[in-house]
């Protein structure tokens, strides 16, 4: 079975105390599992089709390593014995934990792409928002600083941090500036670019590579807009061809630029073409 991790659990329920939902016919969302623990007596839980028929019953008694109910299953339980007492966990893919457990939007797809080829390592969020990506980064083993001018978003990814007791840095910082002065083995700019002077673009490329270790990388997902893709959204900055993007590999300077050697797709989010690069420094 795939690995799953809590991200919330119901209170004690009693015979009298279980809510009338979970005793009709009902299902967990996309991407949650259910699991039930029995603490004492015995309770049933009843496997169901979406036009409420029963499929199977099973017998959840308590000390029991009861199986999970899959993500959107129909089902409902009832109480078995007078005594019953049980509780409800809800669990999800570790991707999942955070937006699951704050609401927060999802880690964006090709980070979770590129953790086939980065390994964890002193990683910046640059334009983290609320940390969707940065706090899966941390989660799997970076040391990430996540940065952002969003001072309401930045309050939020704070709360969570403190909640979940993470060691990560949340700062206020004007991406527009180009002032990175610390080094890092990756540097994650996921929908983002867009939304800046397109004059300060060339200078914040330049700034992330400049702080960028030997072998480390840069990712960058942004708007593009050329002939084969136009952009039917009006922002301050796209990219125009994927030459823009040029994967440069660093042997101790900049100035050596090879031909693209790594991940370079054009994804489509929400009828904007997105220019998605990972590169190696």
């Amino acid at each position: 079975m795939e690995k799953l991790v809590a991200y919330k659990r119901m209170p004690l329920w009693t015979k009298e105390t279980m809510p009338e939902a979970v005793q009709q016919k009902h299902n967990t969302k996309v991407g949650t599992w259910g699991k039930i623990t029995v603490i004492k007596g015995a309770l049933k839980f009843i496997e169901l089709t979406g036009d409420g028929e029963v499929l199977a019953e099973h017998l959840f008694e308590a000390g029991a390593d009861n199986p999970m109910a899959q993500p959107q299953a129909w089902h409902r339980v009832e109480a078995v014995t007078d005594d019953v007492e049980w509780y409800l966990e809800f669990y999800c893919k570790p991707e999942d934990y955070f937006p699951k457990k704050y609401n927060t939007n999802p880690v964006h797809s090709e980070v979770l792409e590129a953790m086939q080829t980065v390994k964890p390592g002193k990683a910046l969020d640059l334009g983290c928002g609320q940390g969707r990506n940065s706090l899966f980064l941390a989660q799997n083993g970076f040391d990430v600083t996540a940065v952002d001018q969003n001072e309401l978003s930045l309050e939020i990814l704070q709360s969570i941090v403190e909640q979940e007791d993470l060691d990560m840095p949340v700062g206020l910082y004007d991406i527009n500036s180009a002032n990175i002065s610390q080094d890092y083995d990756f540097i994650v700019s996921t929908v983002v670019l867009m939304f800046l002077q397109a004059d300060r673009i060339p200078a914040i490329i330049q700034n992330m590579q400049e702080h960028t270790t030997v072998g480390g990388y840069n990712l960058i997902v942004c708007a593009m807009d050329t002939e084969d893709y136009p952009c039917s959204v009006n922002f301050p900055f796209t990219f125009k061809e994927r030459g823009n993007w040029q994967t440069i590999t660093r042997t101790g300077n900049w100035s050596s630029t090879m031909k693209i050697q790594v991940i370079c797709t054009v994804a489509m989010r929400m009828e904007i073409v997105f220019n998605y690069a990972l590169r190696p420094c």
